[in-house]
């Protein structure tokens, strides 16, 4: 247990001595973040343009890759994972502990190891009342006094949105820390790849388990790294191009194409589709389809291929029993094992109730 869990341990116990209505959720199956509601889905079509490659561009293409090399060129592997939870309910408000973690792995004759590039963090996300405006069932800050220094307001009036007033119900505050938790992730991975392209770590390529972060100038100046997408909430292509994409082989690769963001801009990677596995048995379109990221440089398109060639290379072993093996290396999932050996668990907490 944490020392930060350790900590509310005691505000709990301190809590129901004096008598206050604490509710702490049972677990009733294996599940680290069951109680939490999911965010609305991102799901829309953006524009892509397609690169120019050894033919005229133009038009999403399919072909497939000849694997001409025996060894992956991969031998850093980013993951990260986070861990959320309602660890009890006072006065009906969520309180709930966050922890998220990445780190960098390194493969070493077959086998992988720590290159001390890793960080974990855990807080806990409750709405604090910072002036007398705020709802009277918010936490005052002397009632936190123990964990002051480790929590998250998610008591705020949203900057975006039609919402204009101080959130008060469970569900609005759960939403709020989701969100929290998920760019609290992205900003530890992005620092990870950072400290790794700023390392001594020069003999291999870094695999990231994500999207590239097109903000980072560090990122998008490098030349080995890149990120593989193993969700896909948005269509770059019409539904005929995407029914095409759908149907690709195992081993197949779409063109590279340059996608747009939400707000039209250009996006500063170049990107394809490869498919890893394929299963006619199994129902699902996008079934071990990914979405290989690279920075948008030229003298890397002509290394695409080859790129895919190593991402279907550490398709053995497949990375079974994790239920996105259809999408995930092995490597991968062995760093999320890693990581997850070294998360926190719940049940000191759970005991209390």
């Amino acid at each position: 247990m944490t020392l930060e869990l350790k900590i509310f341990q005691g505000f709990i116990k301190e809590k129901k001595l004096n008598g206050e209505d604490i509710k702490i959720p049972k677990t009733f199956f294996n599940s680290e973040n069951d109680n939490f509601s999911k965010p609305e889905n991102d799901f829309e079509q953006r524009k892509a343009d397609i690169i120019k490659e050894d033919e005229p561009c133009g038009e999403l293409k399919f072909k497939k890759i000849q694997i001409k090399t025996a060894a992956s060129g991969f031998s850093y592997f980013l993951d990260g994972i986070e861990r959320k939870k309602i660890l009890c309910y006072l006065r009906t408000i969520p309180v709930i502990y966050g922890y998220v973690g990445a780190a960098v792995l390194k493969r070493t004759d077959k086998t992988l190891h720590s290159t001390d590039l890793e960080i974990g963090e855990g807080i806990f996300y409750i709405p604090v009342k910072e002036n007398n405006n705020c709802p009277s069932h918010y936490f005052e800050l002397k009632e936190i006094e123990k964990i002051k220094n480790n929590y998250k307001n998610v008591g705020i009036i949203p900057n975006q949105g039609k919402r204009k007033a101080y959130p008060v119900f469970p569900d609005e505050f759960i939403q709020q820390a989701h969100s929290e938790i998920q760019e609290k992730r992205r900003k530890i991975e992005d620092k990870l790849t950072n400290k790794w392209l700023d390392s001594k770590f020069k003999d291999g390529w870094l695999f990231v388990d994500g999207t590239l972060n097109t903000k980072s100038q560090n990122i998008l100046e490098s030349s080995n790294i890149a990120g593989i997408v193993k969700s896909h909430g948005v269509y770059y292509f019409p539904f005929e191009k995407m029914c095409e994409l759908y149907s690709m082989e195992k081993g197949q690769r779409s063109s590279v194409f340059q996608p747009y963001d939400k707000t039209g801009k250009k996006k500063d990677i170049f990107t394809w589709y490869l498919r890893l596995h394929h299963d006619k048995r199994n129902g699902v379109n996008d079934f071990g389809i990914v979405r290989v990221e690279i920075p948008a440089k030229k003298e890397l398109i002509s290394r695409v291929d080859e790129i895919s060639s190593w991402i279907l290379l550490e398709t053995k072993p497949v990375g079974f029993p994790a239920s996105r093996w259809d999408r995930m290396i092995y490597p991968i999932k062995y760093c999320e094992d890693y990581l997850k050996a070294k998360a926190p668990g719940w049940t000191m907490i759970e005991s209390l109730s």
